[in-house]
């Protein structure tokens, strides 16, 4: 299963992994601390991928280099 890593302080898309049999509760899958099985959106160069750990969703933010 493909599982998406992100910086549990600041939600930073970090990269996407693969795990090995991953044990189900309740119809849905126990994904490890600081991942995700939500898939981010696509983001383009001057964006950040942040994941929101309440929501339960990806935002992508634009940075303004100067």
């Amino acid at each position: 299963m493909k599982i998406y890593l992100f910086y549990p302080e600041t939600g930073v898309y970090l990269g996407e992994y693969f795990a090995d049999e991953v044990p189900v509760t309740c119809c849905s899958p126990v994904v490890p601390h600081k991942t995700t099985t939500i898939a981010p959106p696509v983001g383009g160069r001057g964006h950040t991928l942040l994941f929101d750990a309440v929501a339960q969703c990806w935002e992508v933010h634009t940075r303004c280099d100067k």
